[in-house]
């Protein structure tokens, strides 16, 4: 099991667990993303997933308010989701679900840190929401993309060709249902570009057509 985090994510973590050591709407609270995998940053973001009961009420603007209270600064809320940014700058991120609503992009890098419900459980859940990617649409979405960065950096429009490389990775997530390890310069987009398509190419077959406009455009 990677150690979650420094010792402010820690903090945070321990917080969350103690908030709801006592609430029997959790089932399981786990930690996901970069902070969980080990590869996270003093700066990195907490990723929580709480699964509660199936017909547990929860209002997230209303959890975030009991979690952090003034401490919440902003708190942008999607459904059953929240992204909060602390006074302190950190940044916490929570979804509350059923277990059988699980999202499958998360079970990657999960590790259940309190409650009933195991960690393989929960990777379960998520991968039997698993839906099929469209591939041959992700990969046209993706190659177009590497062309526009291409393009972007030629015309002098780095930020351009940075945007592009990002829309180039979340098609990849889509592919793979899960996000990669790259570690990206926004600095140096032609290293970039280069790491996410060789990225590409280790896992899936581009076909000939796609090959042809990537070598035309990218020199490679």
């Amino acid at each position: 099991m990677a150690a979650l985090g420094g010792g402010a994510h820690r903090a945070l973590i321990d917080h969350v667990v103690a908030h709801y050591a006592d609430d029997e709407r959790i089932r399981a609270i786990a930690v996901f993303g970069s902070v969980s995998a080990g590869t996270w940053h003093e700066l990195s973001d907490v990723d929580f997933d709480i699964v509660v009961g199936d017909r547990a009420p929860v209002e997230p603007a209303g959890e975030v308010s009991e979690l952090f209270g003034a401490r919440a600064v902003i708190v942008i809320t999607r459904g059953d989701s929240a992204d909060v940014v602390l006074d302190s700058a950190e940044e916490v991120s929570i979804r509350w679900h059923p277990l059988h609503d699980t999202s499958p992009n998360i079970i990657a890098t999960t590790q259940v840190i309190a409650g009933t419900v195991s960690t393989e459980e929960l990777a379960a859940a998520g991968a039997a929401n698993r839906g099929v990617p469209d591939e041959q649409r992700l990969l046209d979405e993706l190659v177009r993309d590497a062309i526009g960065a291409r393009k972007a950096m030629i015309r002098g429009r780095r930020w351009e060709a940075v945007a592009a490389i990002e829309r180039m990775r979340r098609s990849l997530t889509a592919l793979r249902g899960r996000r990669d390890g790259l570690l990206l310069d926004p600095g140096d987009p032609a290293e970039a570009l280069a790491a996410v398509l060789a990225e590409v190419r280790a896992d899936f077959d581009l076909g000939p057509s796609r090959a042809a406009l990537l070598r035309q455009t990218q020199g490679a």
